[in-house]
């Protein structure tokens, strides 16, 4: 897979960048300066005069075409001084260190060349510079950011299009060597300098199209989104993604190898707030809830003696903890009883039992704590129980007053029944997904992605100072419809089973039973299968040394290495369904 390569220069351009998350801030310190080329001039990076390309003409097959293309520059442009023209010429990135690099190769063929007997050009079918109205080649800048999300990286190459109010550029390939995929790695920026010799005027969209390689484990890529400046008109311009291009690792998500991406508007603190201001006139659904846990210890856990306690509202397994809780209000504005649900999962970490610490107690007394906060009566009976990121606050602060020592990934949600509203709170790689649709044929609507620093170092709350926090989860709103179905749990069902597994086995359970879609929730007993069948799915995935499973394939991606097999772990799942 051609990848240390490209690791070693994704990862100093994203450091060079330091524009995605913290770890990318961190990298910024030593990063390679980037060049500020002078407006107009085509060439960005320098390997000194022109001279040693036409000594390298031979060699080099691209080193003619180089060479002409700094003198067709440095003649065109009139006021450069004499310094300047002889230090321009294009970026071999074997030799040099890498900025901006001007990303061109596919342009050669828009311009004139004989085979075009109308516009007129060269005998060798190579570029005819003195063809090219300069006036109207524009140069952009280019960063591309992959989501920071396992499996979203690709070493696939890719091609953008800009479509402006006034034409449409041809596909320009994002690569700093001819035919080689600079390898788009997850979490990271990568920068570009591009040219499109004709100005196709204000941007309104770009296409961006994958070419997997056929050789690579995870085919799928999770674009977050595309930054774009015109240099000559100082305009800038965001069209965010966050949508997968092909089959993602983790199953369930196969979206086109070619979409088009829509400039996001300015106004985006605007909309949250129109967002949230829409969930809060949401006129009554009052959808009724059942709730369903199931969980086993790591197999090993077992033959030692260790066994799993599920009760309705509370339950663990070696070091995995979920909590179930609900609360009623006596009437809501119009009379009817108002009732919300809370539900969460958190997952020690074991390697505590090496200092001699229960890795388990930290994640029950999250689970713990979160659950009487939900539930304690508040001093006005009217208000709203306590939201996600609260809950999550006041157990983390309440393991921490009672001196419990250890850390513990967690994933927390409320859902007000009364408007059909959920809300989550996630730290770490515990998680949840929706799904939704008509019986026999749903689908997963959102799947909340792993919160890591790196592979298999994953946000934990803990009591150590290196500990992440709180304030550190990912908060989403969804309104929900009746017949959704929210699957929640540790990284030890999400490690063995697909998105598309989890589907089957929900789709699997409720099939032939009572209910029908807008009706009501299915019966209590209906879910207690459904988390027994999840449960028990991953479980024997985790115990099957020959499967593909999602960490298979994280393995593979990230370690360079072949991997099978599931993962044994601790398993929760906690299966919510509406109607």
């Amino acid at each position: 897979m051609r990848r240390r390569g490209a690791e070693i220069v994704s990862r100093a351009l994203t450091g060079a960048l330091a524009s995605t998350s913290a770890s990318s801030r961190a990298a910024s310190s030593g990063a390679l300066a980037l060049a500020s080329p002078t407006r107009g001039a085509r060439a960005v990076l320098t390997r000194g005069d022109a001279a040693p390309f036409a000594r390298d003409r031979a060699a080099d097959p691209f080193a003619s075409l180089a060479y002409r293309r700094a003198h067709a520059t440095a003649s065109s442009s009139a006021g450069a001084s004499a310094s300047s023209r002889a230090n321009r010429g294009f970026a071999d990135t074997r030799d040099d260190d890498m900025g901006f690099v001007e990303v061109d190769l596919s342009m050669v063929g828009s311009a004139a060349t004989r085979a075009d007997p109308v516009a007129g050009g060269r005998a060798d079918g190579d570029v005819d510079w003195a063809s090219i109205d300069f006036a109207k080649v524009c140069h952009y800048r280019v960063e591309v950011t992959t989501a920071a999300v396992r499996g979203a990286g690709t070493s696939g190459r890719v091609e953008i299009t800009f479509i402006g109010d006034k034409g449409v550029s041809p596909p320009i390939p994002l690569e700093y060597e001819q035919d080689q995929s600079p390898g788009f790695m997850r979490g990271a920026t990568l920068p570009f300098r591009v040219v499109n010799y004709n100005d196709v005027g204000a941007l309104r969209q770009v296409q961006v199209k994958l070419t997997p390689e056929l050789s690579q484990v995870g085919h799928g890529w999770m674009l977050e989104s595309v930054s774009v400046s015109n240099e000559e008109t100082a305009r800038s311009y965001v069209f965010r993604s966050r949508k997968w291009f092909g089959e993602s690792d983790c199953g369930g998500e196969n979206g086109p190898l070619q979409q088009l991406l829509l400039a996001s508007p300015d106004a985006a603190p605007e909309t949250r707030a129109a967002f949230a201001e829409g969930l809060a006139r949401r006129p009554l659904v009052n959808l009724q809830t059942a709730c369903a846990a199931a969980c086993v210890p790591h197999a090993d856990k077992t033959k030692e003696g260790t066994r799993a306690v599920m009760q309705k509202s509370f339950g663990y397994a070696g070091e995995d903890a979920y909590f179930i809780a609900r609360r009623n209000q006596t009437a809501n504005e119009e009379g009817a009883p108002r009732e919300w649900i809370a539900f969460g999962v958190a997952d020690g970490v074991y390697m505590w039992r090496n200092l001699g610490i229960d890795a388990g107690l930290f994640s029950r007394r999250l689970m713990g704590v979160a659950s009487d906060h939900f539930a304690r009566d508040a001093p006005d009976p009217s208000a709203p129980p306590p939201d996600p990121s609260a809950l999550l606050e006041a157990a983390y602060e309440g393991a921490l007053a009672e001196r419990i020592k250890g850390s513990a990934t967690a994933c927390v949600a409320t859902v007000d029944a009364a408007h059909g509203v959920m809300r989550t709170a996630n730290v770490g790689d515990s998680g949840f997904m929706l799904i939704r649709g008509d019986p026999g044929s749903r689908e997963v609507a959102h799947r909340s992605p792993h919160q890591e620093h790196e592979f298999g170092r994953p946000f934990q709350l803990g009591h150590h100072d290196a500990s992440d926090k709180p304030a550190d989860a990912m908060l989403t709103t969804f309104p929900l419809e009746p017949g959704d179905v929210v699957v929640m749990g540790s990284d030890g069902l999400w490690d063995n089973l697909s998105e598309r597994e989890i589907l089957a086995c929900v789709e699997q359970v409720f099939h032939g039973t009572g209910y029908q879609r807008g009706m009501g929730a299915e019966k209590q007993g209906v879910l207690n299968d459904a988390a027994r069948a999840v449960v028990s799915a991953a479980y024997q995935a985790a115990m099957d040394k020959r499967r593909t499973t999602p960490y298979s394939l994280a393995a593979t991606e990230n370690f360079d290495m072949v991997y099978s097999g599931g993962k044994k772990d601790d398993i929760t799942a906690v299966v919510v369904n509406v109607g």
